[in-house]
């Protein structure tokens, strides 16, 4: 960085073939000297600047302020300040970020500031370049430390993911016994009581047994019969998941009029005009299966005082696909099945217990297994079912499916 000789006058800068700013002026007043070069960059012409503008005029405003408030109180305590950057304007508004040294010299009892500057044309370019890097360098630092915290976690869900796959395959062996269990070694000796009930209810019958007797051999039989089909029941819900079909496309429309057939019962016949939506993935067998249970529930527990009215909407919504997962998000599309009836409905505290297996809430509520299956069968589907009583009788099923293939059954 080139000094300034403070012995030197102001005709001697002038001279001065240096590739550098040189120019002068006294402490409070106009430009008094000011170089070829200077002039050059700024683009001004001698007589435009000399005892027309001060030094300040030149700078940008917040150079004006850091001028100003810092670097002229230090050169007026220190007769001197060196290599503090400023930025000068020029005529047409550029911009020139410029190292500045100055001194201040006493010149006939009068202050006079002696100033040289060199243009740092790459120095925006440079702290650019340097400011990027440490940018760079910090986000490398902060990706690092959060591979490393998603590696921790990784490791910890590996942990997590061994334990639950080794409980399911756990679960899986017991259920698997289970169902060996309920296929054979319960129905077997279900089966031989029935057998043997039977025979004895025709003897009694034959030899002219107590009348007593005889009804408490039929009581007996009707039992049998209905834990065998209770049996019976529980093994099919039990192996459903064996049983599932490939899943295909289905018309909502086409399903709930084949349910309607096999139904065969003329005192079910839905309103379908709110069917916005048909378009049904999954297996659809098992899907039609699920509408005319919840059809034929409207239709067992009707309300003897009016006709019985069901009514079937079905809308595309979007929802989180999560339902179990906690603060996970993923908003798919949904086809929304509404059934709507009058029937006697459910107890108000129904609501949560409606499709636990074997629960009953009427007489005449037969095994409690049907409301259980629809909901595995909904649940396989990647979907929910549920239920809610309308004030003044009767009920309302939701079915919530995946749009999407590849959100429903694999």
């Amino acid at each position: 960085m080139p000094k300034i000789n403070q012995y030197l006058t102001p005709s001697d800068i002038l001279n001065q073939n240096l590739p550098c700013f040189l120019f002068s002026f006294p402490v409070d007043g106009l430009l008094t000297q000011v170089n070829q070069r200077m002039l050059d960059y700024l683009g001004y012409e001698s007589s435009e600047l000399i005892g027309k503008l001060r030094f300040e005029d030149l700078l940008t405003p917040g150079s004006k302020i850091f001028y100003k408030t810092h670097f002229l109180p230090m050169l007026m305590m220190q007769n001197k300040v060196d290599e503090m950057f400023l930025s000068v304007s020029s005529k047409g508004g550029k911009e020139y970020p410029v190292l500045m040294n100055m001194v201040l010299v006493n010149s006939d009892g009068r202050q006079t500031i002696q100033a040289v500057g060199l243009h740092m044309a790459k120095r925006n370019k440079y702290e650019k370049g340097i400011i990027e890097a440490k940018r760079t360098a910090e986000k490398a630092l902060l990706d690092n430390e959060l591979l490393l915290k998603m590696k921790l976690k990784l490791e910890k869900q590996q942990e997590v993911n061994e334990q639950q796959l080794r409980d399911l395959r756990r679960v899986n062996q017991e259920q698997e016994e289970f169902g060996k269990i309920l296929s054979h070694d319960l129905q077997e000796p279900l089966r031989k009581i029935h057998l043997f009930a039977g025979l004895l209810e025709g003897r009694t019958e034959n030899e002219g047994f107590d009348p007593k007797l005889r009804s408490y051999l039929h009581k007996l039989l009707d039992l049998s019969e209905y834990a065998q089909e209770l049996m019976a029941r529980l093994q099919r819900y039990h192996s459903l998941e064996d049983r599932i079909n490939e899943s295909t496309t289905g018309n909502l429309s086409a399903m709930i009029h084949s349910a309607l057939i096999k139904l065969n019962n003329p005192g079910i016949a839905p309103d379908l005009s709110g069917l916005r939506a048909v378009e049904v993935y999954g297996d659809i067998p098992r899907l039609t299966w699920v509408l005319g249970e919840l059809m034929f529930n409207s239709y067992k527990f009707r309300s003897q005082e009016e006709p019985l009215s069901i009514n079937i909407t079905a809308d595309i919504i979007k929802d989180n696909f999560y339902q179990v997962v906690e603060d996970a998000y993923k908003f798919t599309h949904f086809i929304q099945i509404r059934i709507k009836d009058n029937s006697s409905g459910f107890p108000p505290n129904a609501e949560g217990r409606v499709f636990g297996l074997l629960q009953k809430f009427h007489p005449d509520s037969g095994k409690g297994i049907g409301l259980a299956y629809c909901k595995k069968i909904v649940e396989f589907h990647h979907g929910h079912i549920s239920m809610k009583s309308i004030p003044n009788g009767g009920s309302q099923f939701t079915i919530l499916l995946p749009l999407n293939k590849l959100d429903t059954l694999d």
